[in-house]
């Protein structure tokens, strides 16, 4: 089989045979223990790294304001409910700080509904406003919050957070006028956490004094195929570890298949970071691939506290695969790598952040956009870095 076959039934395995991934769900178990047994078929040491997480189950909602019905969806990971109480519409932090939200239904809008919140467990970027407005609403007590979708044309979440216990849902901006003269609203949201495990999948090939770590997350956001998000990462990585078989390296290489890259709590990589990155030294360089893949745009790299020789050795390789180097950019797993202190290498599409809320994390994110040709270039551009790093 050649290696384009291989990719693309990692694709059709991940994509369309399990589906949306998330993590501690069935379809995710089902997708780690699929990568555990492609790596451990091209002879490489398997470790299923487990932890504890919240599975949460949808079966939608329903709102209606002074007798009529208002289109809805839970916010993801929200608690369930079935209440009935007053509205009490808000638009900016100061009337956030003022109003008295006891026993109500909140419907937060305008300049509060401009950027999704970060969830209250996030350690990597959790700005003061954010930490306000959440805290503002658990100390207000109310009965339930509904946000303004963040985007026009798709219900977009503000809050996705299973550590906000406070039940939650979307609607969309046409809505808002029913809302801002409703004087009583009756929700109900049908949901349900659960707590549950998952694992990251860290396999390793070859033994030497420093690593170089390769990752990819195999979680998807619920909902979406995610191929480009991340399936095409995790296919590519396994169709580098068949590539890489019987190589003889001086360093050892880890495959890392985070869970939680798409979790509100980044869970997978916390307990990753825990372990494996409590001694960074050990690491030589890692590269992270997320989005990779995507039709009629280049792939492309960007770097992360590297030293001049491993962006110089990069950059040559580069060229004859015809990857583009662009800006630094934050939202991924090669952030948890730079922090911790090691060189970290990011590859993407280079518009790929162009789809964000139309295709990412929706049910358009499938297959059909990949470009088999660019990720088989992707794995043997990989192979040839690993190479050139032990010369």
């Amino acid at each position: 089989m050649s290696q384009r076959e291989k990719i693309k039934r990692h694709l059709n395995k991940l994509c369309k045979d399990i589906g949306p991934r998330p993590t501690g769900s069935a379809a995710n178990e089902a997708a780690v223990k699929y990568a555990c047994s492609e790596l451990k078929a091209c002879g490489l040491s398997v470790e299923r790294q487990e932890f504890d997480c919240i599975d949460w189950h949808n079966d939608g909602g329903r709102l209606y304001v002074d007798g009529e019905s208002i289109p809805i969806t839970p916010a993801p990971y929200t608690l369930p409910c079935e209440t009935e109480a007053e509205l009490v519409c808000i638009q900016s932090i100061d009337q956030l700080r003022q109003a008295d939200l006891k026993g109500k239904i909140v419907v937060l809008y305008g300049e509060l509904c401009i950027e999704p919140l970060m969830p209250k467990g996030f350690m990597f970027w959790n700005p003061e406003k954010h930490q306000e407005i959440i805290a503002l609403l658990e100390n207000g007590n109310p009965c339930a919050v509904l946000t303004i979708s963040l985007d026009a044309s798709e219900l977009v979440p503000m809050i996705e957070d299973g550590d906000f216990n406070i039940p939650c849902a979307i609607l969309p901006r046409s809505c808002l006028p029913a809302l801002l003269t409703g004087k009583t609203a009756n929700l109900i949201l049908r949901t349900a956490r659960i707590n549950t495990k998952a694992a990251n999948v860290i396999a390793t090939y070859g033994e030497g004094p420093e690593k170089i770590a390769l990752s990819a997350h195999i979680d998807t956001a619920p909902q979406t195929p995610g191929a480009l998000d991340n399936a095409s990462g995790v296919a590519v990585l396994l169709g580098l570890a068949a590539a890489l078989e019987g190589s003889e390296l001086p360093y050892q290489i880890e495959f890392v298949l985070f869970n939680g890259e798409d979790h509100y709590s980044n869970i997978g990589e916390m307990v990753y970071r825990g372990s494996y990155l409590a001694a960074p030294a050990s690491y030589k360089y890692a590269i992270n691939v997320d989005g990779a893949g995507l039709q009629d745009s280049l792939i492309s790299y960007s770097f992360y506290e590297c030293p001049e020789d491993l962006e110089e050795m990069v950059a040559q390789a580069a060229v004859a695969y015809k990857l583009e180097q662009i800006d630094p950019w934050p939202q991924g797993d090669h952030t948890l790598f730079s922090i911790a202190g090691v060189p970290a290498i990011a590859i993407t599409s280079s518009e790929i952040f162009s789809l964000m809320g139309s295709v990412l994390h929706t049910e358009n994110d499938t297959d059909e956009r990949i470009d088999l040709d660019k990720l088989e270039c992707l794995v043997s551009f990989l192979k040839q870095v690993i190479q050139n790093s032990s010369r």
